[in-house]
């Protein structure tokens, strides 16, 4: 049964291999760069979930395929413009040692940011998480055409 010291030094040897094989892909798009200006990789290792964005004539949705999480692991804000969903999936594998034949299911942090092309309520906002999937919906905002007089010039 692996311990929690166990647990820290494998995790930190991943870290750093990870670290390392970062380290050497910057190298590897820095040389191969026109310029050779230095290649920045992100920093995090994120994984991105998949998402259908679309709007009704009433609203403006999306939809995020987010499965295996528990819906206090998942934040969603937004300023009217944008909309950020982030989170963690933890891992989803027992603990304990195993060997994977494949390991295509992605852990850790995410974070989407998704651009509202259309004025919307962002104080009339209704989510939903069930069977995996994370619906946002975000209520259109209708302004009334205005009446105004324009001075001929």
């Amino acid at each position: 049964m692996e311990g929690p010291v166990e647990r820290v030094e494998r995790t930190g040897l991943v870290d750093r291999e990870f670290h390392n094989i970062r380290e050497l892909l910057e190298l590897l798009m820095s040389e191969q760069s026109p310029t050779k200006q230095k290649f920045r990789m992100k920093p995090s290792l994120q994984w991105i979930p998949p998402a259908d964005v679309y709007e009704t004539e009433t609203e403006f949705v999306v939809t995020m395929d987010i499965a295996g999480m528990d819906r206090n692991d998942i934040s969603v804000f937004t300023d009217g413009k944008v909309i950020t969903i982030r989170g963690v999936r933890s891992e989803v594998a027992p603990k304990g040692q195993k060997v994977f034949h494949k390991m295509e299911i992605r852990v850790g942090p995410f974070q989407r940011h998704i651009e509202v092309p259309v004025p919307v309520d962002s104080h009339n906002i209704h989510t939903d998480y069930s069977n995996g999937l994370l619906e946002v919906r975000l209520k259109k905002k209708f302004e009334p055409p205005e009446k105004r007089q324009i001075e001929v010039e």
